[in-house]
């Protein structure tokens, strides 16, 4: 084994050696004693709906003929097709260009502005005025993050909840891989007509009383890889450049000799 081939072979055994002694570690604290229990403050910004956004809207009364103006295919409501969120898009009530909702019976309703829950308690105090008997439900249903990088499954996920934390979110998603760099996670979020982008620290129990620890509709997680795997990447091409190299420089200084060896 040439020298080169022994280095190689060095620098693979420690990146290899350090990825799997590496321990992935969400919200750490090194100090924590065991069943000691720690209080975190709540700071989220509730979400406040938008135009385009998308209401699963359900109002369930003691008359038949009323229910069917909100009564949704049950054949099309069950899990698997609707983890595109499709079915929900195409039969929900979507806030218009104004910020209102057009409803049957009660009528237009100002959304934007409004959390799911206040948008519902405004329902539900309208519906009371024409049904007394009226169980509203109001759901939003294109809350849909997009994960890339270090994930095991990455893509669009649909959430049908009005909110929704970092952590849930990454599990959703399968979790990350051995070569996640947990101090390192970047969102892409989209406000107004700009993107904001921001980073996370997913060690730091500091991230529960953030405001960012709770994720909005349309965000965008990248999970970056460690250095380890940056550099078992770039030690791949070098290899592979060594060898190519190694092999032309054999292949020239073969076909040398045999030419100076014919008469």
């Amino acid at each position: 084994m040439n020298r080169l081939s022994f280095l190689s072979a060095v620098i693979i055994l420690i990146l290899f050696n350090s990825s799997c002694n590496r321990r992935i570690r969400y919200i750490y604290k090194e100090n924590q004693q065991i069943d000691s229990i720690y209080s975190y403050p709540v700071k989220s910004e509730k979400y406040k709906l938008k135009p385009d956004d998308v209401l699963h809207i359900k109002i369930i009364t003691t008359e038949p003929d009323i229910n069917a103006l909100f009564q949704i295919d049950e054949q099309t409501n069950n899990l698997n097709q609707n983890l595109n969120g499709g079915n929900f898009y195409l039969s929900g009530f979507t806030v218009n260009d104004t910020g209102y909702v057009q409803i049957p019976i009660l009528g237009t309703m100002k959304a934007a502005e409004k959390t799911v829950s206040e948008f519902r308690n405004d329902v539900t105090s309208k519906a009371h005025e024409y049904l007394k008997d009226a169980i509203v439900n109001v759901k939003f249903v294109n809350f849909k993050i997009s994960f890339l990088g270090e994930v095991n499954n990455k893509g669009s996920i649909y959430i049908y909840q009005d909110n929704i934390d970092i952590l849930e979110a990454v599990s959703r998603a399968g979790g990350v891989t051995d070569y996640a760099n947990m101090k390192n996670i970047t969102i892409v979020r989209q406000k107004n007509d700009s993107r904001i982008v921001y980073k996370l620290d997913l060690t730091n129990r500091e991230l529960l009383t953030s405001d960012k620890f709770y994720l909005y509709p349309d965000d965008i997680i990248i999970v970056e890889p460690i250095n380890a795997k940056i550099a078992k990447i770039n030690l791949k091409d070098y290899i592979f450049f060594f060898s190519a190299l190694s092999s032309a420089i054999s292949t020239t200084v073969l076909i040398l000799n045999i030419f100076a060896k014919t008469p």
